[in-house]
C-alpha cells in the first residue's frame, strides 16, 4: 500500500508539469516573439548599414576614378585659363634671359675695346641684368673721367 500511495503521489506531482511542458506560458510566448522581432529588426538594420557602406565605397571609388581621369586630361590637354597665363609668362622669362645675355655681351665687348676691367663684371651683369649693366656703366663713366689726360 505504501508503494501504491508513493507511486500515486509521484504521478500526481509529475502529471501537471508534463501537461504544461508542451505549452509555454502566454507571457513567455509574447516575450519570445518580441525577442525574435527585436533580433529581426537588428538584422535588418545591420543589412542596411552594410549596404550603405558598400554604396559609399562604390561612390568613393567612382570619385577617385573621375579625379584620376581629370588629372590625366589636365596633363594631356591645356585648359583655357592656363593657356592665357602660360605664354605670357614664357615670353617674359625668355625676354629677361635675352636682356641678361645682351647686357653681358655689351659689357664684354666694352671691356675688350677699352682693354680694362675684370671678368667679374660679366658675372654681375648676367646675374643682375639691367641693374648690373647700369652699375657697370656708372663705374665706367667714373673711369673715363679719371683716365682723361689734360691737353697741353
Amino acid at each position: 500500500m505504501k508503494r501504491y500511495i508513493l507511486s500515486l503521489a509521484l504521478v500526481s506531482m509529475l502529471l501537471p508539469t508534463a501537461a504544461f511542458a508542451g505549452e509555454a506560458h502566454p507571457l513567455a510566448q509574447m516575450e519570445q516573439q518580441m525577442q525574435v522581432r527585436d533580433m529581426e529588426l537588428k538584422m535588418a538594420q545591420r543589412k542596411t548599414e552594410v549596404r550603405f557602406k558598400e554604396e559609399m565605397a562604390k561612390l568613393e571609388l567612382e570619385q577617385r576614378r573621375l579625379q584620376m581621369d581629370r588629372e590625366r586630361n589636365d596633363l594631356g590637354h591645356w585648359r583655357p585659363h592656363r593657356q592665357a597665363a602660360h605664354p605670357v609668362l614664357c615670353l617674359w622669362l625668355i625676354g629677361c634671359f635675352v636682356v641678361h645675355i645682351l647686357a653681358a655681351v655689351w659689357v664684354y665687348r666694352d671691356m675688350r675695346e677699352r682693354s680694362a676691367g675684370s671678368g667679374i663684371w660679366i658675372v654681375i651683369v648676367l646675374l643682375a641684368g639691367l641693374f648690373g649693366a647700369l652699375v657697370y656703366a656708372l663705374v665706367r663713366l667714373g673711369d673715363i673721367n679719371n683716365n682723361r689726360r689734360p691737353r697741353r
